[in-house]
């Protein structure tokens, strides 16, 4: 578990995306999934702002709660073309997970998935390709520690 300070989130931002999990060539025929673990307010949705930023998008993220699901245009990036943010905290289940056509957006490559609560959604998410869980236990106001998983 990795201690980062949030100002200093871009960096672990831009390190993640240089590392072999993202440096790699497209393979197959779906998109590449982050799953974000924590409790409220452990620095999940400031993580995908600061991936955003990093991916060169210029619009404002904000936590997709209520809509459940945003997605974003990526300018100018050789692998991916879409950030798509899911909030799933309030989805009951498989079934509630169904109702957001998630076929239309896991089977494209050029997707980056970035999913919050991914466990609210029992089984209907493939293997993500990177967990992340974030902590706020023991870490000041303005740093959260980050434990990094790879499938």
């Amino acid at each position: 578990m990795e201690k980062v300070l949030l100002k200093r989130l871009g960096d672990f931002v831009h390190r993640l995306l240089a590392g072999p999990n993202f440096a790699k060539d497209l393979q197959g025929n779906k998109a590449t999934i982050i799953a974000l673990l924590g409790d409220l307010g452990a620095g999940k949705t400031t993580f995908v702002q600061a991936l955003a930023k990093e991916l060169g998008i210029a619009d404002t993220i904000q936590s997709p709660t209520y809509v459940l699901m945003k997605s974003y245009h990526i300018p100018h990036h050789p692998r991916f073309a879409r950030l798509i943010h899911i909030d799933a905290y309030r989805l009951e289940g498989a079934k509630e997970f169904a109702a957001l056509r998630p076929e239309r957006f896991l089977e494209d490559p050029h997707n980056l998935v970035c999913i919050e609560w991914p466990e609210r959604v029992g089984g209907a998410l493939p293997v993500p390709d990177m967990t992340l869980q974030f902590s706020s236990e023991n870490a000041g106001e303005k740093e959260r520690y980050i434990d990094i998983r790879t499938s």
